[in-house]
């Protein structure tokens, strides 16, 4: 679920946006119609994303960005949503502005994007926990057919692919060479993490038998296992 908080001093306008982007997957847990209270409230809120009027009462969107960038602990991502040409200008300078939108910006592109970057996130914590699994199995990062099965993992759940051919195919695509390239680079690093890891463990993970090997497969489907169950 992606938190949003609104911050737009129209109410008219911010109720409407708040409509159209509760979905499934983004709620908004907040709307402020003036300003000297959405840093408190990005602080003890933690939203995902913050969606600011650059001109607001009580303390306009450049002061608050000046609050965001200043706090550290905050990561926020910040959409500003602003008619002010001069404003939006200045708020190009600040680390923590993500995207900007006019009003003109249909709320529902709005959603849209939200949308995406739930998307974004998800892949980002399942590429954390593919890398975690790929690390306890003993790979080398170093390596680029680690990288490349990791890409390989994350494509196979992303789009429930189990097919090993269809899957290097892919990748291959992806990163314009040859499919039977991707399969030795990556079979280059499944036999330099068997040599160096605790064997033992990596059956236990792996599921193998006391006399099997780990095969690209292997790593892949069961990896992929871990992640989806």
């Amino acid at each position: 679920m992606l938190n949003v908080l609104i911050a737009e001093d129209n109410m008219q306008i911010s109720v409407h946006l708040a409509n159209i982007i509760n979905t499934k997957t983004v709620r908004c847990v907040g709307i402020l119609n003036e300003g000297t209270k959405v840093y408190q409230q990005v602080k003890e809120l933690k939203p995902d994303v913050l969606i600011l009027d650059l001109k607001m009462p009580g303390k306009n969107g450049l002061e608050i960005l000046d609050e965001i960038q200043a706090d550290r602990k905050i990561k926020t991502k910040v959409f500003i949503y602003s008619g002010e040409m001069e404003y939006i200008s200045l708020a190009r300078e600040y680390k923590c502005v993500d995207r900007f939108f006019s009003k003109l910006t249909p709320a529902e592109e709005i959603s849209r994007i939200l949308e995406s970057l739930v998307e974004e996130i998800s892949n980002k914590n399942t590429e954390d926990k593919i890398i975690d699994i790929l690390f306890k199995l003993g790979f080398t990062y170093s390596l680029k057919g680690t990288k490349l099965i990791n890409d390989c993992i994350l494509y196979s759940i992303v789009e429930n692919e189990d097919n090993i051919k269809n899957i290097y195919a892919e990748i291959a695509r992806q990163n314009g060479e040859n499919m039977y390239t991707i399969k030795s680079d990556i079979n280059t690093a499944i036999k330099k993490m068997w040599k160096y890891t605790d064997k033992a463990r990596t059956r236990k993970i792996l599921r193998l038998g006391e006399t099997e090997k780990p095969s690209n497969k292997s790593v892949i489907s069961m990896v992929k296992y871990y992640i989806v169950n």
